[in-house]
Formats: structure tokens, C-alpha cells, sequence
């Protein structure tokens, strides 16, 4: 399970961010807290990622370019940071 919490200009992530979890309905719930407030996500209490949580983080990424918004990601898990190594997308990782 994935929880989303918003806390002023971020958004913090709590649970496994996999497969099962990034599903349609937490990607419809995601993108309603997705605005231009928020400019910071924070993986810190993401305990869990593969590639499915990896291209919904590059998913919302995109979503905010498209409304010219400006996202970085902070605290990252080091299991996210080897994946997108691996994937080959880690420069695509607005990383703070």
C-alpha cells in the first residue's frame, strides 16, 4: 500500500510504490494533489520500488512540465536511485 500526505509545498510517500500499488485509482488520487504548490516530493518512507513505481514517478514528472511546474524528489531510497542506474533514466531525476 502507498499513502500520499500533503505537507505544505510537498508531498510525502509512505508504503511500497510498486506494481500493486500504483494502480488506476492511486494514479487518479496522485494527480488531484499534483498543483502548483507542490514542488517537492518526499520519498523518505517509500520502504519499497520497482519499475512500475519508478515510471509513475517519471509519469508525474512529465504531467508537471506539461503545466510548466517545476517537481524535485528529496530523500530518495538508494533502491530507487540503483534502479533508474540501471533503467538508464536517472538523469531524468530531478533530485534535491
Amino acid at each position: 500500500m502507498i499513502e500520499i500526505k500533503k505537507q505544505h509545498e510537498q508531498l510525502l510517500l509512505t508504503g511500497e510504490l510498486t506494481r500493486k500499488t500504483v494502480n488506476s485509482t492511486f494514479e487518479k488520487k496522485a494527480a488531484h494533489l499534483i498543483s502548483k504548490e507542490i514542488t517537492l516530493l518526499d520519498l523518505s518512507a517509500v520502504s519499497r520500488v520497482d519499475t512500475a513505481g519508478l515510471a509513475w514517478l517519471l509519469l508525474v514528472l512529465e504531467q508537471a512540465k506539461k503545466q510548466h511546474q517545476d517537481i524535485h524528489f528529496i530523500n530518495i531510497p538508494q533502491e530507487l536511485i540503483k534502479l533508474a542506474k540501471l533503467s538508464a533514466v536517472d538523469t531524468f531525476l530531478p533530485i534535491k
